[in-house]
């Protein structure tokens, strides 16, 4: 067979011919390969990018004090709980002397404060709340008094309330006298007792209690604050970052544990962390506070045979109308 050729215009100036078009054959083009159709073990589900980067990472968590540390790999659903499991089966957990249960810990070094995690608290949270431009924070996994206390199995049944005088510090250096009350899911700041001249100060379902580990000078010998667990970035004012107050020693642990109580107890109302730790499906009616949404009864259905109310059989004049000869006997459409 001849092959087909293309001619050249025969004016100089004019423009040149479009090509041919080259017919399509199906070619793999490079670089891809065919992917075996054999299945594989621990089948992985397509994952967004992010999802990706917080799938596995690793994260320096220290031990005991801050002069040791190990890497522990962290996951996006990565609690609390996950982290000392994996610390206590490097064994790095064993033959420490102190009161107290193990308990990871955020040590926010730029504030100079400190507080336990709880078993069922997702790490990554706490990592999305630290100032990455100046990666101070870290996590600390150390004996803690309250370790028990924050357990689930210790989770409180309703919200505590506690009311009590303590030192406020309305600026740097600067501490007044102040009626502090933990109720309807949130800590008010007063005067007086009485209430009067009240003020919403922040929610504990979004800041936590912290133990101030900075030496500071203060009214009282121990001082602790609530800080938010959300990043500074959220607030126009720093000031509404965080709270400092200072009371007795006896007096300011009951504020930490009732705090952190609180908001365990916010936090599972909200979230159902509880179950979802334990790997449970949440409860049906647990968010809403009830014990169990309504449902109706499983009543069945009646069987009814389909009978007709009254005779609807057509006439017999119909009947006899319809089965009649349609064509006229004797014509070329009734011979058919």
């Amino acid at each position: 067979m001849r092959s087909r050729s293309v001619r050249r215009p025969g004016t100089a100036g004019a423009e040149a011919a479009p090509p041919v078009p080259v017919p399509h054959t199906q070619t793999r083009e490079p670089g891809f390969q065919v992917t075996s159709r054999q299945p594989h073990q621990g089948h992985t589900p397509h994952l967004s990018q992010s999802e990706n980067r917080l799938q596995a990472f690793q994260q320096r968590v220290y031990v005991f004090d801050m002069q040791r540390f190990h890497m522990v790999e962290l996951g996006a659903n990565t609690r609390a709980q996950d982290v000392l499991a994996a610390l206590e089966t490097q064994g790095v957990l064993d033959g420490w002397a102190g009161a107290g249960g193990w308990a990871l810990c955020e040590v926010a070094q730029d504030l100079g404060m400190e507080r336990p995690l709880r078993p069922f608290e997702s790490v990554n949270d706490v990592l999305k709340s630290w100032d990455k431009g100046q990666m101070k924070n870290v996590f600390l996994a150390k004996k803690c008094a309250l370790a028990d206390t924050l357990s689930a199995r210790n989770l409180p049944s309703a919200l505590p309330r506690r009311g009590a005088y303590v030192d406020y510090e309305v600026k740097r250096g600067s501490w007044k006298k102040r009626w502090l009350e933990l109720r309807e899911q949130g800590l008010w700041l007063a005067k007086k007792d009485t209430g009067k001249d009240e003020v919403f100060l922040c929610s504990i379902s979004s800041f936590d209690a912290y133990t101030v580990t900075r030496p500071a000078k203060s009214p009282k010998p121990f001082t602790f604050a609530v800080k938010s667990t959300d990043n500074l970035t959220f607030f126009e004012n720093v000031a509404d970052y965080v709270h400092v107050f200072s009371c007795g020693e006896g007096d300011g642990k009951q504020w930490i544990e009732k705090i952190m109580l609180g908001r365990s107890y916010i936090m599972n109302q909200e979230r159902n962390v509880i179950a979802s730790a334990a790997g449970q499906p949440p409860t049906p009616g647990l968010l809403a506070g009830g014990s169990g949404a309504l449902k109706r009864s499983g009543t069945r259905k009646r069987e009814v045979p389909a009978q007709p109310l009254i005779d609807v059989s057509p006439p017999a004049a119909v009947v006899a109308a319809a089965q009649a000869p349609v064509f006229e006997p004797g014509s070329l459409l009734a011979r058919r």
